[in-house]
């Protein structure tokens, strides 16, 4: 018994001495591969709450640019200084900065259409995986569709969003809802110079509903309706001429646009589906990280947070762009004529329909934009 005592002593020590250097490098215990993300995070908010703020671009939205400030603050420490404006705009600016060797933003908000001509090209993107410190960030299941990129590669655009929406509207004092259940109704001679477009020769909701009637109707069918005396305009324009009766149908603005006209009781009402399917949306994208951001900590914890259910949640309701996340809930986005692709769309479908990706920026909206602009001179 004592030999066998000390042959089990000498076993555990051999044990001990292996089990070692694997724990260290993580080759044993999931206990110790959680620990490692958990010091990673503590680390990352420590340095993070020293460099004291982010400058980070987000989409027009004053309701994001208070939330999202506040809870930074709130969770983390951290200022942040919030650039608002378009995707478009922002990559001008960041690209003429980054030449002159100026450093200023951390965090850009884009679609790859914005960052892949102006940004990509100068190597001033930094891939965003490295950023990523959460689980619940890095598991595609927690994601509809799994992890879906703007870009090909995979490195630089992520896409939080997913969602169709209500971008046909209608004056209801004119327009009887079941005459228009196919995009070819439009084409009727009674619907003549009274069809607003939001023009799709500028960066925006136009631009993508535009793409997808080229690829799903075809260039003759753009051809015909535009042969209709199309009225193209900017958002607030078109949605005021629908309300006052001047345009009986707009094709591009959305919820939010008709919404003043819509709580003064104007005949304004959303088209209901129509047969051939609605174009899908990413959004204005997500976030892409600069290169060499001035504050690297800061932008691993706002990039973890924003991507995470509870940074999901709040981008969500202040934006009104519906989350492709699983654990959050979009069904309410309905009221605010969204419908998250999560909820009533299938994958197949989803990504038949969305024309923001590298892939199909390619394939169609390129072709599109330039069939557009040889259209409307």
């Amino acid at each position: 018994m004592k030999h066998l005592n000390s042959l089990r002593s000498k076993i555990g020590s051999v044990t001990k001495l292996i089990s070692l250097p694997l724990l260290l490098l993580g080759l044993v215990g999931p206990g110790l591969t959680q620990a490692g993300w958990q010091e990673d995070w503590e680390q990352a908010k420590a340095a993070a709450r020293k460099e004291g703020k982010i400058v980070v671009n987000i989409p027009p939205s004053a309701e994001l640019r208070k939330q999202l400030g506040a809870a930074m603050k709130k969770k983390f420490g951290i200022n942040v200084e919030i650039v608002p404006a378009r995707g478009s705009a922002v990559a001008r600016r960041i690209a003429d900065e980054f030449k002159s060797g100026i450093h200023y933003f951390d965090v850009y908000t884009g679609t790859y259409g914005n960052y892949s001509h102006r940004l990509r090209p100068l190597g001033a993107l930094d891939p965003l995986k490295p950023y990523w410190i959460l689980p619940e960030v890095k598991d595609p299941k927690n994601w509809w569709g799994g992890h879906f990129w703007g870009d090909k590669g995979k490195r630089f655009g992520y896409l939080p969003s997913g969602y169709e929406l209500n971008n046909i509207w209608y004056n209801s004092q004119l327009v009887r809802p079941e005459e228009i259940q196919s995009y070819n109704d439009l084409l009727n001679p009674k619907w003549t110079g009274k069809v607003g477009l939001l023009d799709p020769r500028l960066p925006g909701a136009g631009r993508g509903l535009w793409a997808f009637l080229w690829a799903r109707m075809g260039a003759d069918y753009l051809k015909k309706l535009a042969q209709g005396k199309l009225v193209l305009g900017k958002r607030r324009t078109l949605a005021d001429q629908l309300a006052k009766g001047k345009l009986a149908i707009t094709l591009g603005p959305t919820f939010f646009t008709f919404q003043p006209f819509t709580k003064a009781g104007l005949p304004a009402k959303p088209i209901p589906p129509l047969k051939e399917g609605m174009p899908v949306s990413t959004g204005n994208g997500g976030p892409v990280v600069i290169k060499n951001p001035p504050h690297p900590n800061a932008t691993k914890v706002f990039i973890n947070w924003l991507l995470s259910k509870e940074g999901q949640e709040l981008y969500s309701k202040a934006l009104g762009q519906a989350t492709r996340r699983l654990d959050v809930d979009t069904k309410w986005m309905t009221r605010i004529g969204v419908r998250a692709a999560k909820d009533f769309l299938s994958q197949e479908d989803f990504f038949s329909r969305e024309n923001q990706s590298e892939e199909q920026y390619t394939k169609v909206r390129i072709p599109a934009l330039k069939f557009a602009r040889e259209i409307f001179k």
